[in-house]
């Protein structure tokens, strides 16, 4: 048995400590992880495998360095490492892509949300460095290695290469490292880490980058194109369809329904919205599933924009930068002979590569953080409040040189306020929320209530302007906003009776011309074909992976990242359901492959 008496340790002993460390450490890692996704990862043999094999790489240079202080530097390094990955995974549901380790300065800006996202059961990770410490803490390494480096290096060589040829040939048999990588994700999405370790990620993000388009990757993409049933709007629902003129999309910062009606102590947390949505002329559709992945809300961007869901790991506008992709902004421009697409942001472009992403899309100007006057700072980055930027918004586009009279605008506005950990001066702040509550979810809901004031503004301002007569507003949220609290939270029946269980943010059409509540589950992949649908660009030839509310043969059920069935499926076919899941994997082959490039694709498609 091991010894955890400080004492003289052999070789053996020493190396068996500090493997088994390692080791521990990367097991605890996975049972967080699964704790907030699924334990499927555990199932999988070669997941213990790959952990033996990279605890056993760390400490073979113990052969070498011969110092106790590369045992507690290494675990130390380990301990900082899955625990910063936690935190990443708290937000954004995967681990730290290898490419953002190289903007780990931006970390500076993000502070308050760093240290948000720690949690007490961390501590176990440098606890067991202590541990190890002091089960060390008498042990000369040089002694203990004195005469065994040989059979040490052996025996650290057998437990890496059994594994190893193991691991391998199950990697063969399943068709190579991306192929076994990718029918991971395809079943249990969220257990890669789990299963092939962090470095696994990395490797399987590096081969996973812009592939040759060949005739079997074609193929697999055409052909889930061509097993979707055609969309056909009723002449009945188009009879009622009077494009508008201008649309305004209001792109909100971790906007959830449930705050939509919701009253604290008789307190309407969201007043503005509430009225908004009960107006005839609203499409208010509350029960839309958030669907991006780690890239959050330039993800957000892409299946409004585009209608394809976001690739596999990492950014697509870092990864696929200059992609060729048809658009609701291409779209819009086709139709009007003088549309203009813009967007307004508060950060600055190059976030997310935001500038290129909004190339790629067709919009023609992008007004970022230097282009607005910092009077009101909120967030943690201390970027410009809602409810100054849109009354800056409104004031720009009351001019000619950006909203034309009688021209056809496409305008998105994304807002900041609402960025985790919910940050507002108290100046800011109008509803005050009870103690009995956790202090994140007081936060968030006044931050939600600084919003909803800052869009009744807004839209009120808008609506005041004879030029804006004819303009739709649509207002939604980029991604849920509470995260991995909300299990906890709803076990409060209090909390339940007013919180979502699901990861829902709404889908609000002000001034639209079919007005409707659609109490359906759709996902956010439906956003483009039913904006789509209300701007009248029906006869659009790419009509997006989703399915516009408007369509009766839209099934009432959406399908997260990790392909769980979110909503009513039981009326959908298998296959329906089988295409719908399997719709990310095509989503990452048409974007990493550049499909829409293809120049036997129609023009209007693309451009």
């Amino acid at each position: 048995m091991l010894r955890i008496k400080p004492a003289q340790l052999s070789a053996g002993r020493l190396f068996a400590w500090f493997i088994g460390t390692l080791y521990f450490k990367f097991l605890l890692f996975d049972l967080i992880w699964a704790f907030a996704t699924t334990f499927s990862g555990f199932q999988f043999p070669i997941g213990y495998l790959t952990k033996l094999m990279f605890a056993t790489l760390l400490a073979a240079p113990l052969l070498a360095v011969r110092s106790r202080w590369w045992i507690i530097g290494i675990s130390l390094a380990v301990d900082a490492w899955l625990v910063a990955n936690l935190m990443y995974f708290r937000t954004y549901y995967t681990v730290i892509p290898l490419s953002s380790y190289l903007l780990a300065g931006n970390l500076a800006d993000f502070t308050d949300s760093v240290t948000e996202s720690l949690r007490w059961v961390d501590l176990l990770f440098p606890l067991t460095t202590i541990l190890l410490a002091a089960i060390i803490s008498r042990t000369s390494v040089r002694q203990a290695l004195k005469g065994h480096i040989r059979h040490m290096a052996g025996t650290l060589g057998l437990l890496f290469a059994i594994p190893g040829v193991i691991v391998a040939a199950w990697i063969m048999v399943k068709g190579g490292f991306k192929k076994a990588y990718e029918d991971l994700l395809y079943d249990y999405s969220t257990c890669g880490a789990a299963v092939y370790t962090i470095p696994g990620t990395w490797v399987y993000e590096q081969v996973s980058g812009a592939e040759e388009l060949t005739p079997e990757i074609m193929g697999r993409i055409e052909a889930w194109l061509d097993s979707r049933p055609a969309s056909a709007l009723p002449d009945s629902v188009k009879a009622r369809i009077t494009p508008p003129d201008n649309i305004i999309v209001i792109l909100c910062e971790s906007l959830e329904s449930w705050v939509i009606g919701t009253k604290i102590d008789g307190v309407e947390i969201t007043p503005n919205l509430n009225r908004l949505v009960a107006e005839d002329s609203t499409l208010y559709a509350p029960n839309m599933l958030t669907q991006v992945r780690g890239a959050r809300s330039i993800d957000a961007q892409l299946l409004l924009h585009t209608g394809l869901f976001p690739v596999a790991y990492g950014a697509y506008s870092y990864r696929f930068p200059h992609t060729t992709y048809p658009s609701l902004d291409k779209a819009w421009k086709h139709r009007h002979s003088d549309g203009l697409s813009t967007s307004f942001t508060v950060d600055k472009k190059i976030v997310w590569n935001a500038v290129i992403a909004a190339q790629d899309f067709g919009i023609d100007v992008l007004l970022d953080k230097p282009h607005f006057t910092l009077d009101a700072a909120t967030g943690p980055r201390h970027r410009l409040g809602d409810h100054s930027l849109l009354r800056q918004s409104a004031e720009r586009i009351e001019t000619e040189e950006l909203f034309k009279t009688g021209g056809h605008t496409l305008l998105q506005i994304v807002t900041y306020s609402g960025h985790t950990p919910f940050i507002i001066p108290d100046s800011l702040r109008q509803i005050t929320i009870d103690e009995r509550f956790p202090k994140r979810l007081k936060r968030y809901l006044e931050v939600a209530n600084y919003t909803d004031r800052a869009i009744g503004t807004f839209v009120d301002r808008v609506r005041s302007n004879p030029k804006f007569a004819n303009t739709m507003i649509v207002i939604t949220g980029d991604h849920e906003g509470i995260g991995a609290d909300r299990a906890e939270w709803i076990k409060d029946p209090e909390i339940a009776s007013f919180m979502s269980a699901g990861q829902f943010t709404p889908l609000i059409a002000l001034n639209s011309s079919v007005g409707l509540k659609y109490d359906g589950v759709l996902g956010q992949i439906d956003m483009y074909p039913t904006l789509l649908d209300l701007a009248g660009l029906y006869d659009y030839p790419w009509r997006g992976m989703g399915r516009s509310i408007l369509d009766p043969a839209k099934k009432p059920f959406a399908v997260t990242p990790a392909g769980e069935i979110v909503g009513d499926a039981s009326q959908a076919t298998p296959e329906e359901v089988a295409r719908a899941k399997e719709a990310y994997t095509i989503a990452d082959l048409i974007i990493s492959t550049n499909y829409f490039s293809r120049a036997d694709l129609p023009a209007q498609s693309a451009e």
